[in-house]
């Protein structure tokens, strides 16, 4: 089958490699399509050396969805959330890449995302065929496209942020960053009820950003997007700051940006790593609540699949480039480049 396999910086070919055979209690998958993640950009450009222990040349991607061709030996290994798989050849599946043990301490208090013995059984998406183990498959509703599904995993992520974040209904909540995470997490925050207001500095970002439900956008390119969010919240500041960018500055402006008792999640890591000043005091006497959040739990993979089912997330709006398995490499730079919003590979035209 063909193949992308990632070399080293920004050397990525498509290549021959051997068709995948599925193992006890996994499926062979033939792939549909697989987004370009942040993740998978950081590792082309270079800006996360040494990135755990994943050696090179390797296939990347994780968001990928596609159809069960063939089952391997049947095994009693029920997932995580206790429900038990029940694939066959021909189902529509999307693919959860985080394969947790369940019984390690991590995974006993709940903190699914943090399995002490997490593994890799779900093999690299630009790529024709894909192997996963039955545990890590959802079935895919009927009226939901293998594009939309593909998703799951990025809108997982942002369902366990909002997790960390407290958004009250009629909440004032500033969303820093307008890509495919921004413009998910401002759906998702519009749903809970709030006033949704979003900044960045490209304009046909904060267009999409309108169409898909923003209250107000702020222009960071002509504007202090801190005063400005103070000038639509009468002074106060946002309740609640979800910085969806990797940058030092971003965060700087999403902690000035909170009000008095208001949370700040830290969404994306920064690479390569940053310092950045912080006066402890805005934190202190602000009594503000600041957050991380990383990955998530099956659970939050599940519930990703219904929201985009039910349209409560909109992601076929998000997605602008298509590429075919062979221009791969194109559809990365495209992304590095920040051009549109999602760019989408199909391994299966």
């Amino acid at each position: 089958m063909k193949a992308a396999r990632l070399y080293g910086v920004r050397d990525l070919r498509v290549e021959e490699v051997a068709d995948p055979e599925p193992g006890p209690g996994e499926a062979l998958i033939r792939i549909h399509t697989c987004g370009v993640c942040p993740s998978d950009l950081r590792s082309y450009l270079g800006a996360r050396p040494g990135s755990g222990a994943l050696s090179l040349p390797r296939t990347p991607g994780h968001e990928w969805a596609g159809v069960v061709v063939a089952l391997g030996e049947p095994v009693d290994d029920a997932p995580a959330d206790g429900q038990a798989p029940s694939i066959k050849v021909g189902d529509r599946v999307v693919a959860d890449w985080r394969y947790v043990c369940g019984r390690c301490y991590q995974c006993r208090r709940g903190v699914f995302n943090y399995c002490e013995n997490l593994r890799r059984g779900v093999r690299g998406g630009f790529a024709e065929y894909g192997i996963a183990p039955l545990s890590q498959l959802r079935v895919i509703p009927d009226h939901v496209s293998f594009e939309e599904a593909s998703f799951c995993e990025p809108l997982a992520c942002i369902i366990n942020a909002h997790s960390y974040t407290q958004i009250s209904l009629g909440d004032d909540v500033v969303i820093v960053g307008a890509g495919p995470i921004g413009l998910m997490h401002l759906q998702l925050a519009r749903n809970r009820g709030a006033r949704v207001i979003v900044s960045d500095p490209i304009a046909t970002r904060l267009e999409k950003a309108r169409e898909l439900g923003a209250h107000d956008v702020i222009d960071a390119s002509a504007a202090d997007p801190v005063a400005r969010v103070n000038e639509l919240t009468e002074g106060r500041g946002a309740n609640a700051v979800i910085i969806a960018v990797g940058a030092a500055e971003a965060i700087r402006q999403g902690l000035a940006m909170a009000t008095i008792n208001g949370w700040v999640n830290i969404f994306a890591g920064t690479y390569p790593p940053v310092e950045l000043p912080v006066d402890p005091n805005l934190i202190h006497y602000r009594q503000l609540r600041v957050t991380g959040s990383h990955d998530f739990t099956p659970h939050h993979f599940t519930t990703a699949l219904r929201l985009i089912q039910f349209g409560i997330v909109r992601v076929a709006p998000l997605i602008s480039h298509r590429f075919e398995l062979d221009d791969v490499r194109e559809a990365f730079e495209t992304t590095a480049g920040r051009h549109g919003l999602k760019s989408m590979v199909l391994p299966t035209p």
